[in-house]
């Protein structure tokens, strides 16, 4: 089974793999162009690629606040995503990805010309690895 985990971003789409439920890879970045369909066939041909089996998008939740606007943007992009790959979207907690992903960027020294992209692709692979993890029993 594989899973593909979505960092989404106005500009880039981190994108990460699970081709053992247990560890998440980042694999690459999408650019987004602004169309919202073409984004979508994107994912769903690179999903088809990778044999995923299902999609984790991230999708930012503060603590404390809830904001309808944002609520209503993921969850019509993971229907859009559920409709045309015909596969389960789970929306997943995405708080706190971005700041791992660039500590481990900068752990491994990652040069600032790639640190945008590799950033976008390690928080996919923490929203990933937090779902696995959790599917798991691995995390509280």
């Amino acid at each position: 089974m594989t899973l593909i985990g979505i960092d989404y971003g106005s500009r880039r789409v981190g994108i990460a793999s699970s081709d053992s439920l247990i560890l998440a890879t980042p694999h690459s970045v999408i650019r987004n162009e602004g169309d919202p369909d073409g984004l979508i066939a994107r994912i769903v041909r690179l999903g088809e690629e990778l044999g995923a089996t299902g999609y984790v998008l991230g999708i930012p939740r503060r603590s404390g606040r809830h904001d309808d606007a944002i609520e209503r943007k993921f969850t019509s992009l993971a229907e859009k995503l559920r409709q045309k790959s015909c596969k389960d979207v789970v929306l997943w907690d995405e708080s706190l990805s971005t700041v791992e992903a660039r500590e481990r960027a900068a752990s491994r020294g990652v040069s600032s010309r790639s640190l945008k992209d590799e950033i976008d692709m390690q928080a996919a692979a923490v929203i990933l690895q937090s779902y696995l993890d959790h599917q798991a029993g691995r995390t509280s």
